[in-house]
Formats: C-alpha cells, sequence, structure tokens
C-alpha cells in the first residue's frame, strides 16, 4: 500500500518498507517505478530491481518472476460502504462484486464466493475502491492489509466486513534469475525478527504483520 502520488508517494506499508530495505543494503536513494499490476504479473519489471505491489506468489507466476518469502500475511476480505455488513457465504454471493482482472482473488470470487451476479473487474485497487465508494457495486473484494489500510483511510465511509479463509499471503518480486533474491529474502526474515514488519503493518494498514486486525475482521466461513 502507498500513500501519495505515483510521481510523489509520501508513505504507506510498501514505501517504508523499500526504504528499509534500501537503508539495509547501504543506497542513499529509493527510486519508484509506477508500473500496472496486469504488466507485474507478466514478469515485466521495467529497470526496477524490485516489485512491492501487493502480490501473491503461484505457480504461473513463478515461471516469469522470483519471489522472496512471504513479508505480509493477507487473507481475501470484502471492503463495503458503512452500515453494510456480510454474515455469511449466503450474504456474500447476493452482492454484486469488484475485483482486479489480474489478481488471485477473481479465481477466489468465481470459484469460492460464486456470485449470482455478474462481476466488475478493475484494473487497480483504486479501481476497486471507487467502485464500491460511487455504488457501482455492493463489495471490493481485495487483501486484507490493503482493504483495512483503504478502510482506516476512508474516515469511517468504508469497512471491512469481513475476511475469507484462505492464504493469499505477500512477498517481494524479482526479475526472473535475479542474483538479489536471496538477499532480499534474507533482509525480510530480519524484519520479520526485529519487529520492523510488525511496526510498519501496525502503522500503516492497523494490523498485526500475522493478519490479525485489531477489531478482529469476522471470518466469512465457505464450507459448513
Amino acid at each position: 500500500m502507498w500513500t501519495g502520488t505515483p510521481k510523489h508517494p509520501t508513505g504507506g506499508f510498501e514505501y517504508e518498507l523499500a526504504h528499509a530495505l534500501a537503508k539495509h543494503f547501504g543506497l542513499a536513494h529509493v527510486k519508484v517505478r509506477v508500473i500496472p499490476f496486469a504488466k507485474l504479473v507478466q514478469g515485466h519489471l521495467g529497470d526496477a530491481d524490485l516489485a512491492l505491489s501487493d502480490m501473491t506468489p503461484t505457480a504461473e507466476r513463478e515461471q516469469v518472476l522470483d519471489f522472496t518469502g512471504p513479508y505480509l500475511a493477507a487473507t481475501p476480505a470484502a471492503l463495503v460502504r458503512a452500515g453494510q455488513s456480510v454474515p455469511d457465504l449466503h450474504a456474500a454471493q447476493a452482492l454484486t462484486w469488484a475485483v482486479g482482472r489480474s489478481t488471485t482473488l477473481l479465481k477466489f470470487l468465481n470459484d469460492t464466493i460464486q456470485p449470482s451476479s455478474s462481476t466488475l473487474l478493475t484494473s487497480s485497487q483504486h479501481e476497486t475502491t471507487e467502485a464500491v465508494e460511487r455504488h457501482k457495486v455492493d463489495a471490493g473484494l481485495l487483501d486484507l492489509p490493503i482493504a483495512s489500510a483503504i478502510a482506516r483511510a476512508s474516515g469511517g465511509k468504508l469497512h471491512v466486513a469481513g475476511q475469507f479463509e484462505l492464504n493469499d499471503d505477500v512477498a517481494a518480486a524479482l526479475p526472473s534469475g535475479s542474483d538479489n533474491v536471496d538477499a532480499v529474502d534474507t533482509a525480510i526474515r530480519r524484519f520479520e525478527a526485529d519487529g520492523t514488519l510488525s511496526d510498519l503493518a501496525q502503522r500503516w494498514l492497523g494490523l498485526s504483520v500475522n493478519g490479525i486486525s485489531d477489531d478482529q475482521v469476522p471470518l466469512i466461513r465457505t464450507e459448513s
């Protein structure tokens, strides 16, 4: 999660993680490259050395990218407008949804939630959020850390109604064949051990690094 604008990022979990990695490796600057998520998952990082973009490793993505171990636990979560609830799977199925077309969440929505209405496919987390805000859909399916951060920044207009039980953990991606994978992975493990990841997650996402919300986001069960 990044705050600010693409040309002038000002904060956010991944922003601060990038700076922590730069400091760890003795780098003076962090240069941000904004690349559409659909291109990232196809292995197109441009001239970037590292992608921090709420990306879950999959067998398909591992054919074109190298991944570190996870740096943040994540589950699919329902972002809705204030006052709405999603108490169970039946209620979730009755909603209209927005979800990123290039995300692992789309398959989960289609295969597990199986909504009764057609789904709005988006190109970014911003588009998904905007669809919820503008009443184009009832809910947006996002990873819990992202949904939590968006809800916190909405001034009470949005909230996370529930999370689904699925491991969708987020990892850093590097160009396929990169010589830096082990070094970055080791640094992330160090940040996990010394509390850096936990502190960043609590500050920017309102979550522990293990994905447990301060408000204990309800679990929406998909099996009886």
